[in-house]
Parts: C-alpha cells; structure tokens; sequence
C-alpha cells in the first residue's frame, strides 16, 4: 500500500482530535469552542453528521459553557459541582472531538479510535 495524501490528511485529522481531546481533559468546553470557531470559519472541515459544531447557537452554547468552566474555578461550590461532573463529560467531550475530525475511514474503527484515543487522553489528563 502506498503512503498517499489522503492517508496524510487522514493521520493529521486523528492527531488533531487527539490533540483536541487532550485539550479536553484540562478545560472541557474551550477546546470545543475553538473547533466550533476554527470550522466556522473554514480551517477545519467537520465529519458528516457533526456538521452541527459549526452553527451558531453551538457557538453561544460552547461560549456560555465557557465562562461557566471559568468562574466555577473562583466560586468553591460551583467549582465542587464542576469537579463532579468533569471526569465523564470530558471522555465525551474529546470522543465528540476526536470523532468529529476523522473522515474517510469505517465508522467502526473511527469509533475505536475516537472511543480510546480521544475519549481515553481526555479522561487520563482530566
């Protein structure tokens, strides 16, 4: 099998999920803010069916999420609830954007990685 292009861009889009999901474990909704931006504004190019990161109210949605990760971190008891629910939503969080990159493989081993790779390097640095 020859290394071809689509090969490249398709390793690149696995590592910047991955990257993404890594994000993920530190703030859960700044690195999901910053695809839904980069995509609305063409640098990146969504999965099919994920398309929805790109709109506009997932902008408002991912801003206000946000802000509320940002002040939790200086009100104690908002930021105890926070701690709470981190752990989960961030493994969702870098699947979502692990598997919102990837293209052009079978779902199931698109999945696979997104389950593991993104959703297991967002848990492991949450």
């Amino acid at each position: 099998m020859d290394f071809t292009r689509e090969h490249a861009e398709i390793i690149l889009a696995i590592l910047t999920g991955i990257g993404l999901s890594a994000a993920c474990g530190f703030r859960i909704f700044l690195p999901l803010l910053a695809l839904n931006l980069a995509s609305m504004h063409g640098y990146i190019g969504l999965a099919p069916g994920f398309e929805w990161i790109g709109g506009y109210t997932v902008t408002v949605a991912f801003s206000l999420a946000t802000i509320l990760e940002i002040v939790a971190y200086y009100v104690p008891w908002l930021d105890n609830v926070m701690d709470a629910i981190a752990s989960p939503v961030s493994i969702i969080a870098g699947t979502i954007a692990t598997a919102s990159l990837v293209t052009d493989i079978p779902p199931s081993l698109k999945w696979t990685i997104s389950i593991i790779a993104g959703g297991g390097i967002a848990g492991l640095l949450q």
